[in-house]
């Protein structure tokens, strides 16, 4: 064996890992999309800061069912915060944007804890930070696309696909992505 190769079966190595390429390769182009549709501006580092995150934590709630604190939390303050000081003139639309989402879904989770966590409802707060207003449509995308992969699991299987849960994260994430990108 040449030096530098290292094989699949070589002690300690293993193969690279798919998903997290995957995850690398579509936070790309989804940034690449959003450079391109807000061109050189402050407000685009935040979109795309935005973007990346949506997609790690889709990642994450595919993979684990569970969208991690130490992303979404940290992320939620660096956006809103960036979002006050690039526009301190619509403090306003990020505040009621984001805790307004937040407190939605903290009524549908204390309505019934068993169809959505907490993770969702920080999720939402996330994402009112980053669209303000237009949050509403990104959520009301999300919640569309879910229910509509639930129906079709439910024609698919019949009522035992009542008891599958589906991670929300990515389909509310997704409803963000095509909001920031094409709204």
């Amino acid at each position: 064996m040449s030096e530098g190769i290292v094989t699949d079966d070589a002690p300690g190595t293993s193969r690279p890992d798919v998903a997290r390429i995957a995850t690398i390769a579509v936070a790309a182009f989804l940034s690449l999309l959003g450079a391109i549709r807000w061109g050189v501006h402050a407000e685009t580092l935040v979109v795309i800061f935005t973007i990346c995150t949506l997609v790690v934590i889709s990642r994450h709630d595919f993979e684990r069912r569970i969208i991690p604190n130490r992303i979404v939390v940290p992320a939620w303050i660096a956006v809103l915060l960036a979002q006050l000081a690039l526009y301190p003139h619509h403090w306003v639309e990020w505040l009621v944007g984001s805790f307004g989402a937040g407190l939605f879904f903290l009524a549908v989770v204390l309505a019934y804890p068993a169809g959505m966590g907490m993770g969702d409802v920080k999720l939402a707060l996330l994402i009112g930070a980053a669209l303000g207003y237009a949050v509403v449509s990104a959520l009301f995308l999300g919640t569309l696309a879910a229910g509509l992969v639930a129906a079709v699991m439910l024609f698919k299987e019949g009522s035992s696909a009542r008891k599958r849960a589906i991670p929300l994260g990515p389909f509310l994430a997704g409803g963000a992505i095509v909001v920031l990108l094409f709204l």
